[in-house]
C-alpha cells in the first residue's frame, strides 16, 4: 500500500489542477457503474481521498508520462487514457461494419471492421439537421448526419458517392459521444444545439443493429463540458442532475435545469457518456470483471 505523502505527490502533478479535462474525464467516468463499483477499492486505503481520487491514481500508475496527457481536445486525451489503460477498452470499444452498393456501377463493398470509441458529430451538424427536421429525435437526427457521410465507389472509374449502411453486432456497455465546437458559438447557438440533445437514446436508431440482445437503449449519466478554458463534470446523481466545478458540487435538478445553465454559463459539453444498464448489469461474472487493475 502506498504511503498517504507520495499519494498526494502524485495528486500535485501540473496537469492535475481541479478544473483540468484530466479531472473532469476521470469524475465523469466515476459516474459510471463500471468504474463506480470501484469503492471496493477504496476500503483499501487510509485517509479522506475521494473515491475519483483513486480513479486518477489508478490512472497515474499505469500511465506512461513520457508524452504530454493534453492532445488536441478533450476526446483526445480520453482516447490516449483508453489505449494506455487497456483494461479499460473493452467498455467503450465499438466494432462497425460499413457496406455500400454503388449506384451507378452496382457493386458490392464490405469494408473491414473498425474499432472506435464512439462517435465524433460536430455541434454545427446538430444545429442544422434540427432545424430542418425539428420533430426528429437526438438518435434520429444522428442518424441522419451519419447517413449524409457518404463514400466514393472504389472500383475504377467510377467514383460515384454512396450511402454506407453501417452495422453493429456487439453492444457495447458504454457509448460515447464527443462534439466538436467551434469555440465562439452565440448564447443561442449553444442553447440551440444542446436543446438536441437527449437523456435516453436508442443505438439500434443510430446503428443497423444484428446482435440478439434486447437492451439497445441507454441512459446519459455523465458528460464532460468545458467552460472556456476550464472543465466542469454534469452528471446524474441520487436522480438529479449535478454540476461539478473546481472542488464544487451545485445541484441543478431536471434536464431543463441542465440546458438552461448550459446556455446562461456558455457552458459545451464535448464528451457524453450513455450507459447501458441492463447490459451490464445482467452480464455474468460483472463484479470480477469490473475491478481495474
Amino acid at each position: 500500500m502506498e504511503k498517504a505523502e507520495d499519494i498526494h505527490t502524485k495528486l500535485d502533478i501540473e496537469y492535475d489542477a481541479e478544473e483540468s479535462s484530466l479531472n473532469m474525464i476521470l469524475k465523469s467516468l466515476w459516474q459510471i457503474s463500471v468504474f463506480a463499483r470501484q469503492n471496493k477499492v477504496h476500503q483499501s486505503f487510509t485517509g479522506s481521498f475521494l473515491k475519483e481520487d483513486i480513479l486518477r491514481i489508478s490512472f497515474i500508475n499505469n500511465l506512461s508520462l513520457s508524452q504530454p496527457p493534453e492532445a488536441n481536445n478533450v476526446f483526445d486525451l480520453f482516447v490516449y487514457i483508453l489505449e494506455n489503460l487497456p483494461p479499460w477498452n473493452p467498455y467503450f470499444e465499438v466494432y462497425e461494419l460499413a457496406k455500400k452498393i454503388c449506384n451507378r456501377c452496382k457493386m458490392d463493398l464490405e469494408y473491414p471492421v473498425k474499432r472506435s470509441y464512439g462517435m465524433i458529430i460536430t455541434a454545427n451538424s446538430l444545429r442544422e439537421t434540427k432545424g430542418l427536421f425539428e420533430n426528429l429525435t437526438f438518435e434520429k437526427i444522428v442518424q441522419i448526419i451519419r447517413i449524409g457521410l457518404k463514400m466514393p465507389c472504389d472500383k475504377e472509374g467510377c467514383g460515384k458517392r454512396n450511402y454506407v449502411q453501417r452495422m453493429i453486432n456487439k453492444l457495447p456497455t458504454v457509448f460515447t459521444i464527443a462534439l466538436e465546437w467551434e469555440k465562439n458559438e452565440t448564447e443561442g447557438e449553444i442553447f440551440d444545439t444542446t436543446s438536441v440533445l437527449a437523456t435516453e437514446i436508442d443505438i439500434s436508431a443510430i446503428y443497423r443493429y444484428e446482435g440478439d440482445s434486447a437492451f439497445t437503449k441507454y441512459r446519459l449519466v455523465s458528460m464532460v463540458c468545458s467552460d472556456g478554458d476550464r472543465y466542469n463534470c454534469v452528471a446524474f446523481e441520487n436522480n438529479r442532475w449535478v454540476r461539478h466545478f473546481r472542488s464544487q458540487k451545485e445541484v441543478i435538478g431536471e434536464w431543463d435545469g441542465v440546458l438552461s445553465i448550459f446556455r446562461k454559463l456558455h457552458i459545451r459539453p464535448e464528451i457524453l457518456f450513455f450507459e447501458n444498464r441492463e447490459q451490464m448489469f445482467s452480464a455474468k461474472g460483472s463484479e470480477d470483471s469490473c475491478v481495474i487493475s
